[in-house]
């Protein structure tokens, strides 16, 4: 098959894949007014989509977010992580000042992972370090400013890639990692501060499950495996407005059989949420993640999350994502030659009789 033929493939099913979400988002279109009933379907709200209320940012919002670059060596990996924190300081919608933590520039903090770890160790062992400088970052942040609402970038809790297998070494440190999870959602109960995370590329299918499981089924509308395939954010693309949410839903069908949920005490797992919000006509819904421990105040919680996360997410028509996040991520990238200065002084001190470079880096040619 010659390159041509395959551009000319590629181009064909991604057409014909989103001529496929528009048509399911069609035929459950309908559904978007209808009211539900919980019982018997796995819903956390009465209706599929609501509209975004408005909301003017006032007071204190923060964000987190971390860089990171690793140089592999022979018997170490070392590892270079920035952790930063922004709090912005709004007044009737506009940024009247801005902190930044620990300070508006800060040297990344240097960490060695053990080389003898096996590959997939090596990457949970980088992801374990760089979750816990987010989540000490986080702790700080409301501790010491006390922000409103607080954005996290990526999921509320670790994902499934970030869990060592039971026999591994990393074990503890995972364990840690939930332990400071949960350390952060207590923190963040105590000081009034609403924890929110966004998931910039999300790949989640939870919505999609609860239509093809719980609605479809008792829907005389389209079958349930027509949307087999499908990510929540390309098929809510289609389903919402600009300027609407999705339902809220709970994070997974089964904590108990869920493979990092499970791993949490039941007073946060189980109040765990989501929902799917429309901030740009141009880009697709952003995923949003939350804590409601009471049941009777989700909507109203929803309704709070999703018009704080809309309002400062609907700046570009293109790239919805929270403003504050967007500002910590410019502050916590890194270069690679950030570590290669780093490893060179290493390599420069042990001097040429350790072994220490791997040997994809040592080719004479």
């Amino acid at each position: 098959m010659g390159i041509t033929s395959v551009i000319d493939q590629t181009v064909k099913a991604i057409h014909s894949g989103e001529q496929r979400k528009k048509a399911a988002a069609e035929k459950f279109a309908p559904l978007k007014t209808r009211k539900f009933v919980s019982n018997g379907f796995d819903l956390a709200e009465e209706f599929l989509a609501y509209k975004v209320p408005r909301w003017v940012p006032q007071g204190l919002v923060a964000g987190v977010d971390s860089g990171f670059v690793a140089k592999r060596l022979a018997s170490v990996d070392l590892v270079l992580i920035r952790a930063v924190g922004v709090v912005f300081d709004y007044a009737d919608g506009k940024i009247s000042s801005a902190k930044y933590f620990p300070d508006f520039f800060h040297f990344p903090e240097p960490h060695l992972s053990s080389g003898s770890l096996e590959e997939d160790e090596a990457e949970q062992s980088k992801s374990l370090m760089r979750l816990r400088e987010e989540v000490n970052t986080a702790k700080k942040i409301i501790a010491e400013h006390s922000p409103k609402y607080l954005f996290i970038d990526g999921s509320i809790v670790p994902q499934f890639q970030d869990k060592p297998r039971k026999e591994s070494g990393l074990t503890k440190n995972y364990s840690d990692i939930v332990h400071e999870f949960q350390s952060l959602y207590a923190l963040a109960e105590e000081k009034g501060c609403t924890l929110i995370s966004t998931v910039e590329d999300s790949r989640g299918s939870r919505f999609r499950q609860i239509l093809q499981e719980g609605i479809l089924p008792y829907e005389n509308v389209m079958p349930s495996e027509d949307l087999e395939g499908f990510f929540d954010s390309s098929l809510l693309d289609y389903f919402l407005a600009l300027g609407e949410r999705s339902c809220a839903f709970t994070y997974t069908k089964n904590i108990k059989q869920h493979p990092v949920l499970q791993d949490f005490d039941a007073k946060w797992g189980e109040h765990i949420y989501g929902l799917y919000i429309k901030p740009s006509l141009f880009d697709r819904p952003l995923r949003v993640e939350f804590i409601c421990k009471d049941p009777a105040n989700l909507r109203k919680t929803a309704d709070e999350v999703s018009s704080v996360a809309f309002a400062l997410s609907c700046m570009h028509r293109e790239y919805a994502y929270p403003t504050v996040l967007i500002e910590a991520d410019m502050h916590a990238k890194l270069r690679n030659d950030e570590i290669e200065i780093i490893s060179n002084k290493i390599l420069d001190k042990l001097g040429s009789s350790i072994k220490l470079k791997m040997r994809r880096d040592n080719r004479p040619f």
